[in-house]
């Protein structure tokens, strides 16, 4: 079935669908969770990925909000594997870059890729075979995509010892942020490959 392109009227649905409901993901939560199952070294059904979004509510959904993450899913894969993926979330700054910073959408964002990927980033990083250097680049990564799920004081420290304002520091990581997540997909299936735990029908 081919989805038409992700909406902006798919996305006030989405919000609106998820702010109903209790323990639901937000929608940046949920664009974080969804990049981080779609570069997965191995694929989760479409009920795995929508009970975490939206616990409890896979029964209770109407059709035009599961069209709606189909197609956010969609997007989001053709932009990882075909278009180049950059970050659906932004960082709010005032024009001075330090007065005024709203971090929340990347905060989300963080929160969600990190619930998504924890899982088998954690495998693969313990993965006797993998080569130092690949668990490195794979910390490093993590480390980088989740840089927003630090507390407010942990940013503020990092800046102070980098000799940064808070709104310089956070715009430094936004950037590295969408260098990393554009290679994303690409070092999962590197390092999935040499850790040889995995196989083309899935984990060893």
């Amino acid at each position: 079935m081919q989805l038409p392109e992700f909406s902006k009227q798919q996305s006030e649905l989405l919000s609106q669908f998820l702010a109903q409901h209790q323990y639901a993901l937000s929608l940046a939560q949920t664009q974080g969770y969804l990049f981080a199952v779609i570069c997965a070294p191995e694929p989760l059904d479409v009920h795995q990925w929508l009970e975490e979004v939206a616990p409890g509510s896979d029964g209770q959904m109407d059709e035009q909000v599961l069209f709606a993450f189909m197609a956010l899913y969609q997007q989001i894969s053709e932009q990882v594997f075909e278009t180049g993926f950059a970050l659906p979330v932004s960082l709010q700054l005032s024009s001075q870059g330090q007065q005024y910073l709203d971090v929340q959408e990347c905060q989300h964002w963080s929160q969600g890729f990190m619930h998504g990927a924890q899982g088998y980033v954690n495998k693969l990083l313990s993965a006797p075979q993998l080569a130092d250097e690949l668990k490195e680049a794979l910390a490093s990564a993590l480390q980088s995509l989740g840089f927003f799920t630090l507390e407010t004081s942990e940013i503020a420290a990092l800046a102070a010892d980098n000799g940064l304002s808070e709104g310089q520091l956070c715009q430094q990581q936004y950037e590295v942020m969408n260098a990393f997540a554009a290679g994303f997909a690409e070092l999962i299936e590197v390092v999935a490959v040499n850790s040889q735990l995995y196989n083309d029908e899935g984990w060893n």
